[in-house]
């Protein structure tokens, strides 16, 4: 009886490991609010609203791969002899980096931190410049495949060296996964 036993079990914690609702392929739309934090490139600026476009390619389940592009609408400040002007800006936002996952609730709740590279492209383009980008997120499960999900991401951008720009995103995103690992 016990010999009969330790195969049965062997075999079902394996299906409980594929039971994770992690996704190879993971498609991000979103959208949210960027805000300036600190920095003389930041000062002309006012907070505003953004849109999220991201990939994310998940090499093992703990680890992936992930770009995405943040479009921003900011409005500015412009001041002259008669007065000032508040014209909205738009900047794109690139980041590309690593994300370690943390899976709970049998891959229902999915809890990452992300570090990588960023750029930043602004509108008239005589301040674009290359970014240094972390992020925190957390998505949930919207059915029980784990293929749609709802998540909240916080990503923090700054330069390296003297802070000349930092700037706060946060994003409510879907996110709609492909291909099991």
């Amino acid at each position: 009886m016990k010999r009969a036993l330790l195969p049965i079990l062997l075999l079902s914690s394996g299906t409980l490991w594929a039971q994770d609702a992690a996704t190879r392929n993971n498609f991000e739309i979103g959208g949210g609010g960027i805000f300036p934090v600190s920095g003389y490139k930041t000062y002309d600026y006012s907070s505003g609203p953004a849109g999220r476009l991201g990939y994310e390619l998940r090499l093992i389940k703990p680890i992936g791969v992930e770009a995405g592009i943040t479009e921003a609408w900011l409005p500015g400040l412009s001041c002259e002899a008669y007065g000032c002007t508040y014209p909205t800006e738009t900047s794109k936002f690139l980041d590309t980096g690593l994300r370690g996952h943390l899976l709970l609730a049998r891959g229902r709740i999915d809890l990452s931190a992300g570090l990588g590279g960023g750029y930043v492209w602004y509108q008239y383009g005589y301040m674009n410049q290359a970014l240094f980008q972390y992020s925190g997120k957390a998505a949930v499960a919207l059915d029980r495949s784990g293929r749609f999900r709802f998540a909240v991401t916080v990503r923090l951008w700054r330069d390296l060296g003297r802070p000349t720009e930092q700037w706060l995103s946060t994003t409510g995103s879907l996110i709609f996964g492909l291909g099991r690992l």
